[in-house]
Protein backbone atom coordinates (compact mmCIF):
# COMPACT_ATOMS: atom_id res chain seq x y z
CA UNK A 1 0.00 0.00 0.00
CA UNK A 2 1.41 3.38 -1.02
CA UNK A 3 1.10 5.93 1.77
CA UNK A 4 2.01 9.55 2.52
CA UNK A 5 2.56 11.48 5.74
CA UNK A 6 0.92 14.91 6.06
CA UNK A 7 2.21 16.80 9.08
CA UNK A 8 3.91 20.15 9.69
CA UNK A 9 6.19 18.78 12.44
CA UNK A 10 9.50 17.18 11.52
CA UNK A 11 9.49 14.96 14.62
CA UNK A 12 6.12 13.48 13.67
CA UNK A 13 7.50 12.59 10.24
CA UNK A 14 10.48 10.83 11.80
CA UNK A 15 8.30 8.77 14.17
CA UNK A 16 5.75 7.74 11.53
CA UNK A 17 8.49 7.02 8.97
CA UNK A 18 10.16 4.65 11.43
CA UNK A 19 6.87 2.88 12.14
CA UNK A 20 6.12 2.55 8.41
CA UNK A 21 9.56 1.02 7.80
CA UNK A 22 8.62 -1.84 10.17
CA UNK A 23 5.43 -2.79 8.29
CA UNK A 24 6.09 -4.70 5.04
CA UNK A 25 2.77 -3.85 3.37
CA UNK A 26 3.33 -0.06 3.68
CA UNK A 27 5.38 1.89 1.15
CA UNK A 28 6.09 5.56 1.92
CA UNK A 29 5.66 7.64 -1.26
CA UNK A 30 6.09 11.18 0.07
CA UNK A 31 6.38 13.46 3.09
CA UNK A 32 4.05 16.49 2.94
CA UNK A 33 4.09 19.48 5.26
CA UNK A 34 0.90 21.27 4.14
CA UNK A 35 -2.27 20.59 2.15
CA UNK A 36 -1.09 22.33 -1.03
CA UNK A 37 1.88 19.99 -1.20
CA UNK A 38 -0.40 17.05 -0.42
CA UNK A 39 -2.73 17.84 -3.33
CA UNK A 40 0.19 17.89 -5.76
CA UNK A 41 1.43 14.53 -4.50
CA UNK A 42 -2.06 13.02 -4.86
CA UNK A 43 -2.28 14.29 -8.44
CA UNK A 44 1.05 12.78 -9.43
CA UNK A 45 1.10 9.50 -7.49
CA UNK A 46 -1.02 6.47 -6.66
CA UNK A 47 -1.73 6.81 -2.94
CA UNK A 48 -3.72 4.25 -0.93
CA UNK A 49 -3.39 5.70 2.58
CA UNK A 50 -2.81 9.13 4.16
CA UNK A 51 -1.50 9.66 7.69
CA UNK A 52 -3.06 13.09 8.24
CA UNK A 53 -2.43 15.66 10.98
CA UNK A 54 -5.27 18.08 11.81
CA UNK A 55 -3.41 21.20 12.94
CA UNK A 56 -1.85 22.27 9.63
CA UNK A 57 -0.99 25.74 8.27
CA UNK A 58 -3.55 27.55 6.05
CA UNK A 59 -5.95 24.60 5.65
CA UNK A 60 -6.63 22.17 8.51
CA UNK A 61 -6.82 18.44 8.07
CA UNK A 62 -10.56 18.48 8.76
CA UNK A 63 -11.16 21.21 6.14
CA UNK A 64 -9.17 19.13 3.70
CA UNK A 65 -11.32 16.07 4.41
CA UNK A 66 -14.48 18.12 3.85
CA UNK A 67 -13.37 19.75 0.61
CA UNK A 68 -11.37 17.11 -1.29
CA UNK A 69 -13.33 14.45 -3.20
CA UNK A 70 -12.32 10.82 -3.63
CA UNK A 71 -9.57 10.72 -1.03
CA UNK A 72 -7.66 7.51 -0.30
CA UNK A 73 -8.07 5.90 3.12
CA UNK A 74 -7.17 8.33 5.91
CA UNK A 75 -5.74 7.73 9.39
CA UNK A 76 -5.71 10.91 11.48
CA UNK A 77 -2.58 11.46 13.60
CA UNK A 78 -2.98 14.39 15.97
CA UNK A 79 -2.39 15.72 19.47
CA UNK A 80 -5.99 16.95 19.66
CA UNK A 81 -8.94 14.76 20.63
CA UNK A 82 -11.73 17.28 19.90
CA UNK A 83 -12.14 16.33 16.22
CA UNK A 84 -12.55 12.58 16.58
CA UNK A 85 -16.31 12.61 15.94
CA UNK A 86 -15.90 14.82 12.86
CA UNK A 87 -13.20 12.53 11.57
CA UNK A 88 -15.24 9.36 11.91
CA UNK A 89 -18.25 11.10 10.34
CA UNK A 90 -16.02 11.55 7.29
CA UNK A 91 -15.14 7.86 7.29
CA UNK A 92 -11.52 8.03 8.44
CA UNK A 93 -10.05 4.61 9.18
CA UNK A 94 -8.73 5.49 12.63
CA UNK A 95 -7.88 8.41 14.92
CA UNK A 96 -4.45 8.25 16.60
CA UNK A 97 -3.66 10.59 19.48
CA UNK A 98 -0.01 11.63 19.75
CA UNK A 99 2.15 10.25 21.16
CA UNK A 100 1.01 6.81 19.99
CA UNK A 101 2.87 3.51 20.27
CA UNK A 102 3.94 1.29 17.41
CA UNK A 103 1.38 -1.31 18.52
CA UNK A 104 -1.44 1.25 18.24
CA UNK A 105 -0.10 2.43 14.87
CA UNK A 106 0.09 -1.17 13.62
CA UNK A 107 -3.52 -1.81 14.64
CA UNK A 108 -4.64 1.21 12.61
CA UNK A 109 -2.52 0.14 9.65
CA UNK A 110 -4.12 -3.32 9.72
CA UNK A 111 -7.58 -1.73 9.64
CA UNK A 112 -6.66 0.09 6.46
CA UNK A 113 -4.95 -2.99 5.01
CA UNK A 114 -8.05 -5.13 5.62
CA UNK A 115 -10.29 -2.54 3.98
CA UNK A 116 -7.86 -2.17 1.07
CA UNK A 117 -7.84 -5.93 0.53
CA UNK A 118 -11.63 -6.18 0.78
CA UNK A 119 -12.04 -3.52 -1.89
CA UNK A 120 -9.45 -5.21 -4.09
CA UNK A 121 -11.23 -8.53 -3.68
CA UNK A 122 -14.58 -7.01 -4.63
CA UNK A 123 -13.07 -5.30 -7.65
CA UNK A 124 -11.13 -8.32 -8.84
CA UNK A 125 -13.38 -11.23 -7.86
CA UNK A 126 -13.60 -12.58 -11.36
CA UNK A 127 -9.87 -12.24 -11.92
CA UNK A 128 -9.04 -13.88 -8.58
CA UNK A 129 -11.37 -16.79 -9.26
CA UNK A 130 -9.63 -17.45 -12.54
CA UNK A 131 -6.14 -17.07 -11.10
CA UNK A 132 -5.93 -20.49 -9.44
CA UNK A 133 -2.81 -21.57 -11.34
CA UNK A 134 0.26 -20.15 -13.03
CA UNK A 135 2.79 -21.34 -15.59
CA UNK A 136 6.49 -21.32 -14.74
CA UNK A 137 9.45 -22.06 -17.00
CA UNK A 138 11.44 -25.04 -15.71
CA UNK A 139 13.74 -27.44 -17.61
CA UNK A 140 12.85 -25.74 -20.91
CA UNK A 141 9.14 -26.42 -20.40
CA UNK A 142 6.19 -24.25 -19.37
CA UNK A 143 4.90 -26.09 -16.32
CA UNK A 144 1.37 -25.57 -15.02
CA UNK A 145 1.35 -25.13 -11.26
CA UNK A 146 -1.79 -24.96 -9.13
CA UNK A 147 -1.35 -22.27 -6.48
CA UNK A 148 -2.79 -24.46 -3.72
CA UNK A 149 0.03 -26.95 -4.41
CA UNK A 150 2.77 -24.51 -3.44
CA UNK A 151 4.19 -25.03 0.05
CA UNK A 152 7.10 -22.61 -0.03
CA UNK A 153 9.46 -20.76 -2.36
CA UNK A 154 13.17 -20.33 -1.74
CA UNK A 155 15.56 -17.87 -3.42
CA UNK A 156 18.72 -19.42 -4.90
CA UNK A 157 20.99 -16.76 -6.44
CA UNK A 158 19.38 -15.90 -9.81
CA UNK A 159 16.80 -18.67 -9.45
CA UNK A 160 13.93 -19.64 -7.19
CA UNK A 161 12.99 -23.11 -6.01
CA UNK A 162 9.26 -23.84 -5.75
CA UNK A 163 8.37 -26.71 -3.40
CA UNK A 164 5.16 -28.74 -3.52
CA UNK A 165 4.26 -32.07 -1.89
CA UNK A 166 5.22 -33.96 -5.01
CA UNK A 167 7.92 -31.96 -6.81
CA UNK A 168 10.57 -29.28 -6.71
CA UNK A 169 10.79 -26.80 -9.60
CA UNK A 170 13.84 -24.65 -10.29
CA UNK A 171 12.80 -21.48 -12.10
CA UNK A 172 14.85 -18.59 -13.49
CA UNK A 173 12.83 -15.82 -11.85
CA UNK A 174 13.12 -13.29 -9.00
CA UNK A 175 11.29 -13.43 -5.68
CA UNK A 176 9.61 -10.12 -6.48
CA UNK A 177 8.26 -11.29 -9.83
CA UNK A 178 6.93 -14.62 -8.51
CA UNK A 179 5.26 -12.80 -5.59
CA UNK A 180 3.45 -10.61 -8.11
CA UNK A 181 2.23 -13.68 -10.00
CA UNK A 182 0.91 -15.47 -6.89
CA UNK A 183 -0.17 -12.28 -5.14
CA UNK A 184 -3.12 -13.15 -2.93
CA UNK A 185 -3.62 -13.52 0.82
CA UNK A 186 -2.41 -17.12 1.09
CA UNK A 187 1.25 -16.28 0.44
CA UNK A 188 3.53 -14.09 2.54
CA UNK A 189 7.22 -13.30 2.53
CA UNK A 190 8.94 -14.10 5.83
CA UNK A 191 12.56 -13.56 4.79
CA UNK A 192 14.43 -12.11 1.81
CA UNK A 193 14.97 -15.72 0.71
CA UNK A 194 11.65 -17.31 1.70
CA UNK A 195 7.99 -17.10 0.71
CA UNK A 196 5.53 -19.45 2.41
CA UNK A 197 1.93 -20.56 1.95
CA UNK A 198 -0.16 -19.89 5.06
CA UNK A 199 -2.25 -22.90 4.08
CA UNK A 200 0.72 -25.18 4.79
CA UNK A 201 2.13 -23.31 7.81
CA UNK A 202 2.39 -25.56 10.90
CA UNK A 203 3.89 -23.48 13.70
CA UNK A 204 5.62 -20.16 14.40
CA UNK A 205 8.50 -19.75 16.82
CA UNK A 206 10.50 -16.73 17.96
CA UNK A 207 12.80 -16.50 14.95
CA UNK A 208 11.61 -19.32 12.70
CA UNK A 209 8.60 -21.33 11.56
CA UNK A 210 7.77 -24.86 10.50
CA UNK A 211 6.28 -25.54 7.09
CA UNK A 212 6.11 -29.06 5.68
CA UNK A 213 9.09 -30.81 7.25
CA UNK A 214 11.35 -27.76 7.05
CA UNK A 215 12.25 -25.08 9.59
CA UNK A 216 12.43 -21.69 7.89
CA UNK A 217 14.03 -18.52 9.37
CA UNK A 218 11.91 -15.41 9.91
CA UNK A 219 13.79 -12.11 9.56
CA UNK A 220 13.23 -9.09 11.82
CA UNK A 221 11.78 -7.14 8.89
CA UNK A 222 8.85 -9.54 8.51
CA UNK A 223 8.44 -10.77 12.11
CA UNK A 224 5.92 -8.16 13.25
CA UNK A 225 3.80 -8.67 10.14
CA UNK A 226 3.73 -12.45 10.62
CA UNK A 227 2.90 -12.06 14.31
CA UNK A 228 0.02 -9.79 13.38
CA UNK A 229 -1.41 -12.43 11.06
CA UNK A 230 -1.12 -15.11 13.76
CA UNK A 231 -2.79 -12.83 16.33
CA UNK A 232 -5.73 -12.22 13.99
CA UNK A 233 -6.57 -15.94 14.06
CA UNK A 234 -6.10 -16.59 17.80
Amino acid sequence: MNCIIVDDEELAHHVIEEYISRIPFLNLVANCYDIQETIQVLKNNTVDLIFLDINLPNISGIEFLKSYNKLPNVIITTAYDNCAIQGFEMDVIDYLLKPFSFERFLKAAYKSFDLYNNVKILQETESVMKNTFIFVRSNNEDVKLNLNEIIRINALKDYIVIYTNTRKLIVHQTMKSIMEKINFENFIRVHNSHIISLQHLQSVGKNSLMIGDERIPVSEKYKTYLSGIVDRYK
